[in-house]
């Protein structure tokens, strides 16, 4: 019983929360005849002959028919092998019910279409829209056949989009539109033309010449579709050499921007560069750690910056998870950002605890406040890194790259209206990757290349150090290695600097609150883990906060498609 009840809870949430993929039937429509029959008195008589295959159960088919304005249908009627079926309508669309269970169904549909031939003073057209871009199936093969009330010559026919030249004109007259596939949510307009003489009972007669106007449509429809065949011409020329030479010469450039880092590199190598302990400090660690972690700050790097505030005499430590600003003299731009929020907006009269970090974190009206500090602080360090000129001016060169994916830009329009998507895909790859490439490229100056190198060197050989090596750091390179292990937040780093305080610091004393100084490496490794955990979880808590349909229609605002449920 438990079961049914949580079975009937589930299918019922299924119902209210995906209503169309509950009730989706699985089915192609493998073939559509459509006959219309011109009267003389303006209206048309449609029979059209739907074949369904259907997988699974289904409880009808559908058809939209959307009249142009001006005209109506009526005497709609449906049958299969001659029995009538019933038909429910919603608007424009009539829904024919006809239950089964994975079968082919053949369904004929009639129907009128008042006033849906326009008389003019010399010829009768008859323009309809059978389907348009709201059509949600595909026609697997579509055929139209408009037979006139007797047979007759001359006669104007065409189509659009999909029906353009399709038409054939029989020998009496009719026009079979032999359309084919229809992909979904394509138009496909047709127009026929017959001698107005045909039609003396339609009125009223619109008091202009018409002839003449179809045929230069016509006409003008075929010379569009010559000039676009012979755009698709040039469009596939320059698919097959124009973007293979230019995605040649932006590799090449790459190719010569990464010879260059790698002189670079291999001259300081050949100068014998290298370190024995931490990296000489250029800029702050807070600047080294987005510097040398591609230009990302994990929320651990906060952690970093307020132990390194310590470690520099800003900060001290007045609790196991509390602090107190000393003073602010000399401190650089971000960091005065960050002893302004900790200790002035989220904590209070120059002390921070993390009990002060998790309430406001916790409340939602701060959080975009939060983003907002985060954001300042980055763009401080990014400033920071500026005014030491670690990177090359190339802007001239980034501009040129840039404007160079423009020549791109037309063909991302060009290729898709051309039916060319494979090229299409490959311009968009191009276009994306000149882009990016003209944004990103900042190469290092030999100062900048030098800073990345020694700190590169420094978490390779840091994981093998020997403690007697690391004993005989000064105090300030043991704090910074371990503030800088803690803020990039690499595992292997931030272990070691563990098992090397560990092994360094004596055992502590049971009922002793504080054992370590405020500011040496025992100190930062008893608050580091607590202090980068309530940082991460603060973003996490901040970051947590952090449909429609267009319309169709064919020529006049008519069309329709068809479907099933």
């Amino acid at each position: 019983m438990k079961k049914a009840s949580i079975s009937l809870l589930f299918f019922l949430a299924v119902l209210i929360l995906f209503p169309s993929q509950a009730w989706a039937v699985d089915y192609s429509i493998t073939n559509v005849q459509i006959n219309a029959y011109l009267q003389e008195n303006g209206n048309v008589h449609v029979e059209e002959i739907h074949t369904y295959e259907f997988s699974g159960e289904f409880n009808g088919i559908t058809r939209e028919i959307v009249p142009k304005s001006g005209t109506e249908i009526t005497h709609f009627r449906a049958a299969e092998k001659g029995y009538p079926l019933q038909i429910e309508r919603e608007n424009d669309l009539y829904k024919i019910h006809r239950k089964g269970q994975d079968e082919s169904v053949t369904v004929t549909l009639q129907y009128t279409i008042k006033k849906g031939i326009e008389v003019y003073q010399d010829v009768a057209q008859f323009y309809w829209p059978f389907f348009d871009s709201r059509n949600p199936s595909t026609y697997e093969n579509l055929s139209i056949v408009i037979y006139p009330p007797e047979s007759t010559h001359p006669v104007v026919a065409f189509g659009y989009d999909q029906a353009f030249a399709t038409e054939t004109i029989q020998v009496d007259g009719s026009i079979l539109f032999q359309l084919g596939e229809v992909p979904s949510g394509t138009n496909g307009d047709i127009r026929v033309a017959y001698d107005a003489n045909l039609f003396t009972a339609a009125s009223p007669t619109i008091h202009q010449r018409m002839k003449d106007t179809l045929i230069q449509e016509q006409h003008s429809l075929i010379v569009q579709e010559q000039e676009r065949a012979e755009r698709k011409e040039t469009l596939v020329t320059i698919a097959k050499i124009g973007l293979p030479t230019f995605t040649l010469f932006v590799l090449l450039l790459m190719f010569r921007a990464w010879l260059d880092r790698r002189a670079r590199y291999r001259a300081i190598e050949q100068n014998g560069s290298s370190i024995q302990g931490v990296p000489e400090q250029i800029i702050s660690l807070p600047a080294t750690i987005y510097y040398t972690n591609s230009k990302y700050l994990p929320p651990e790097a906060m952690a970093a910056a307020l132990l390194d505030l310590v470690r520099q005499g800003y900060v001290k430590k007045t609790g196991e998870a509390s602090f107190q600003v000393i003073h602010t003299q000399g401190a650089l731009a971000h960091e005065q950002i960050v002893l302004k929020w900790l200790f002035e907006i989220i904590g209070q009269n120059g002390e921070f605890s993390f009990d002060d970090l998790k309430a406001y974190t916790k409340n939602k009206k701060n959080h975009s406040q939060y983003h907002s500090f985060l954001s300042q602080w980055q763009q401080a360090i990014k400033q920071e890194l500026q005014e030491h000129s670690l990177y090359e001016e190339k802007k001239g060169y980034r501009l040129l790259v840039g404007l160079s994916s423009l020549l791109v830009l037309p063909f991302l329009i060009l290729f898709p209206l051309h039916d060319l998507f494979g090229a299409f895909f490959a311009a968009l790859a191009l276009f994306i990757t000149v882009t990016v490439y003209a944004f990103s490229y900042h190469p290092k100056t030999v100062e900048g290349t030098q800073l990345s190198y020694e700190w590169k060197l420094f978490k390779q050989q840091f994981t093998d150090i020997s403690i007697a090596q690391w004993e005989a750091w000064s105090d300030d390179e043991r704090m910074r290695a371990y503030i800088y292990g803690l803020g990039i937040n690499q595992k292997k780093l931030h272990k070691k600097n563990e098992e090397l305080v560990a092994a360094f610091t004596p055992p502590t004393t049971s009922g002793v609150n504080h054992p370590y100084p405020t500011s040496d490496v025992a100190s930062f490794a008893y608050i580091g883990p607590l202090a980068s955990s309530s940082f991460h979880a603060a973003n996490q808590s901040a970051a947590s906060s952090s449909h429609g349909g267009g319309s169709g229609g064919g020529t006049g605002g008519g069309g329709g498609g068809s479907g099933a449920f």
